[in-house]
């Protein structure tokens, strides 16, 4: 056995799991804003029916919580506006009433912006103009031609908040989601890629049948097996408690069936045939026996 080729096998897949767990825990760190709530004082004047008028307002936005969707590390904000005393949840802000027929104005602030977490979900690195809109007693908007009268209105000028500054501190790790899986499976895919280039095979070992199988394992794990396992997985959230063990499990696996066919690769190039053939089949049978048992407990038992 060449035991330089033993020791570069096991130096690329030791190298590589470690990577994986160190990309794993960097696209799972959770950060908070230092500043988690805060208030942003604004006004829009507008001139109605030759009235001008001014609207002075309060936005007090604050950090909600973190998503449990698809990246449970982006951080979320809600708000709410107080004018004239009045809380509104909502950005619209009625100026004119006809008939059931409503004219406001749309100050829509972006939550992420303000306060200066470009991490936010919908960030936007600026915020939109305040502007009419008005809808009939259906809830259907206005055109130009059938406005009222009454609904001749003008945005003359605006004054917006400027975003706080802030900065994030570390306060541990969520629990594991599609974009660490994806991450981890990348570190698992270059691992094999290593072992193909780096780990020559043993010369002197004669090739077999099962090798030959096996080679054909590894394309068939990495061209049909992985792609499937994962397609899968990112769509388990849709069925699945996010926190679920099983599923958390789950997202584990297209990585892991990436290690073992580089350490199939390995093993068979150093001689390890047999061990080499059924290694690479570990991801598989993970993933495939909850399915198996949860059909036999069905037919079985109802």
């Amino acid at each position: 056995m060449n035991m330089k080729n033993f020791k570069i096998s096991t130096i690329i897949i030791a190298a590589g799991l470690f990577l994986s767990l160190v990309v794993c825990l960097l696209t799972n760190i959770i950060q908070t804003p230092t500043i988690t709530e805060h208030q942003f004082n604004y006004s829009v004047t507008y001139k109605l029916c030759g009235e001008v008028k001014t609207i002075e307002g309060v936005y007090k936005c604050r950090l909600e919580g973190y998503s449990e969707g698809e990246n449970p590390r982006d951080r979320y904000y809600t708000g709410e506006y107080v004018v004239d005393g009045k809380t509104f949840l909502s950005h619209s802000y009625t100026i004119a009433e006809k008939d059931g027929a409503e004219l406001y104005i749309v100050t829509l602030f972006n939550d992420g912006y303000l306060m200066d977490d470009t991490g936010a979900m919908y960030y936007e690195p600026f915020l939109e103009e305040p502007h009419l809109e008005a809808v009939d007693k259906e809830g259907y908007p206005y055109d130009e031609t059938t406005m009222p009268a009454e609904f001749e209105a003008e945005i003359i000028s605006w004054d917006y908040p400027e975003p706080i500054e802030n900065s994030l501190v570390f306060v541990g790790f969520s629990i594991l989601h599609v974009g660490s899986m994806l991450a981890m499976l990348a570190v698992g895919l270059l691992t094999i890629v290593a072992c193909l280039a780096c780990v020559k095979k043993d010369k002197t070992a004669p090739t077999k049948v099962l090798d030959i199988l096996s080679v054909v394992a590894n394309f068939a794990n990495c061209i049909v097996i992985i792609p499937f396992i994962t397609i899968c997985t990112a769509f388990f959230q849709l069925t699945m408690s996010t926190d679920d063990i099983l599923y958390q499990i789950f997202l584990c696996i297209p990585a892991l069936t990436a290690f073992t066919v580089a350490a199939s690769i390995a093993l068979r190039r150093r001689g390890f045939t047999k061990t080499g053939f059924l290694v690479q089949f570990v991801g598989s049978v993970i993933f495939f026996v909850p399915f198996v048992i949860e059909s036999i407990m069905v037919n079985f038992f109802g």
